[in-house]
């Protein structure tokens, strides 16, 4: 990875003629999000980038494809980013024009066997139903000695906040490494952004309960806990530094737990 590397900004005309894209809560869509959920998509394709070096690789469910973008700039020598979403891939071709993107369901990824170095799919698991099928059709493509990579929620955090209609079934930290260990014996767990889950899981429950009785966003802005001239980022900085704060070895402990849990796993043979 290259600390202070810039992902390179598209160009005004790319943007200019970029197909609007809703956000619906589902992708990350620049210029869209708020600082801390862009940052947080942010910090998992830096670390991803630190694999990427002359590599093949695909970005699985790439959405908007600002980090497929962020990968072919960190070194690799083929990005592909894939994507159920037509209006997403739509959106990615105009604005990233030095990227490759194509249509495709991630139970039945559209390259043939062994094709890749390394599979990048992030917030993807939670979404499917066919979790093994996903999983396996990853594992198809990666040549021998390739590399998995991906996240999702830990469910010993989200469970604390309102669930996400969007996603079909979460994990604690044991579950998921037991479902991608089972297609990907050899595994890493990582953690994103720990927390105290007793002082975390209070705050949620008490803004709840605010929310409920409409007092949360007056509170909010005595106590300045929103900020009312918030930017919204439209490109990624390959900063190196600030994943090494917030991307770090799982260690399972009584009171801490992450909000995300990453899987880097090794394609070796059976």
């Amino acid at each position: 990875m290259t600390t202070g590397q810039l992902s390179p900004k598209t160009s005004s005309a790319a943007a200019e003629i970029a197909p609007d894209l809703e956000y619906t809560g589902e992708r990350l869509v620049p210029g869209k999000i708020g600082e801390v959920l862009f940052r947080e998509h942010e910090e998992r394709y830096v670390f991803a980038a630190q694999y990427v070096a002359g590599k093949d690789v695909i970005d699985v469910a790439c959405g908007a494809g600002i980090g497929t973008s962020l990968l072919l700039h960190a070194g690799a020598h083929s990005v592909l980013g894939l994507d159920i979403d037509q209006d997403a891939i739509a959106y990615a071709k105009a604005r990233y024009r030095d990227c490759r993107f194509a249509e495709c369901d991630a139970r039945s990824l559209c390259l043939p066997d062994e094709s890749v170095d390394l599979v990048v799919s992030f917030e993807t698991l939670e979404h499917l139903r066919e979790q093994d099928k996903f999983l396996n059709e990853c594992r198809r493509v990666l040549r021998p000695g390739g590399r998995f990579i991906c996240s999702t929620p830990n469910l010993a955090i989200s469970r604390w906040s309102a669930g996400n209609p969007h996603h079909v079934r979460e994990f604690y930290p044991g579950e998921f490494s037991d479902l991608v260990g089972s297609v990907f014996p050899c595994l890493e767990l990582f953690a994103q952004r720990n927390r105290m889950l007793p002082f975390y899981a209070a705050r949620k429950f008490i803004r709840r309960r605010l929310d409920e009785f409409g007092y949360r966003g007056s509170i909010d802005r005595v106590l300045r806990l929103r900020s009312q001239s918030e930017t919204f980022r439209s490109e990624f900085v390959n900063d190196a530094s600030r994943v090494r704060r917030s991307i770090v070895a799982y260690k399972r402990g009584i009171f801490r737990e992450p909000i995300f849990l990453i899987a880097v796993a090794r394609n070796t043979p059976t």
